[in-house]
């Protein structure tokens, strides 16, 4: 019998069920695009959370972690300056370092971030920092059934799944290294495949090879 691939989001992909353990909160806080040179994002979700409350983003030229922010910025009707080759905030601030220099960076992120984004990025860069999501656990309208594969797209997912489900008769992959490390609080690491590269359809591709 083939097993149920779930993600863990409400984001829809092909190959996978959503399973949502978590939701975004989106906030309405003030802020200026006054001597700002660029934009920053690290993930869809802060582009969605600015084009709620204003298209004057537009205006400027963005930043984006990877193909997914980057697309979702151009959907939108945003300019993309920069796509990191890194999917990983730390290293993507230090991208940034390497080819900019005392430029000013408008960042819409989480309430909460795993990377010092900004410790990185200054003094070489000044970076000021929205506040405009937040990433909450959420409880699906249904069971997980199991045997099946899960993807934990992020350490918000292994938390928020840990309080509704138990990792046994899972096959569990993780997007990421920093996932990965969210995971081992849980299971052993020889049990967690991780993909070639740190994206979702990477993940799907890497669970189909599993059933």
């Amino acid at each position: 019998m083939k097993k149920t691939i779930y993600l863990l989001t409400d984001e829809k992909y092909e190959g996978a069920v959503n399973f949502p353990v978590i939701k975004i909160k989106f906030f309405s806080p003030s802020f200026s695009f006054e001597n700002i040179d660029f934009l920053l994002f690290t993930s869809k979700n802060g582009v969605r959370g600015v084009d709620r409350l204003t298209n004057k983003w537009k205006e400027y030229p963005s930043f984006a972690i990877g193909e997914a922010t980057a697309k979702e910025i151009e959907k939108r009707g945003g300019r993309v300056e920069f796509i990191a080759k890194s999917a990983y905030g730390d290293e993507f601030a230090k991208e940034i370092n390497k080819y900019y220099k005392s430029k000013t960076f408008l960042f819409f992120r989480a309430k909460k971030i795993i990377s010092p984004i900004k410790k990185i990025i200054e003094p070489q860069n000044k970076l000021k920092e929205v506040i405009i999501y937040e990433t909450i656990c959420n409880n699906p309208s249904f069971n997980l059934q199991k045997p099946s594969i899960v993807i934990f797209s992020s350490p918000s997912t292994v938390k928020c799944f840990a309080r509704i489900e138990t990792f046994e008769n899972i096959d569990i992959i993780a997007i990421g290294k920093k996932t990965l490390k969210e995971l081992k609080n849980y299971v052993n690491e020889e049990k967690i495949f991780l993909p070639k590269k740190p994206s979702i359809k990477e993940c799907i591709k890497l669970a189909q090879t599993l059933d």
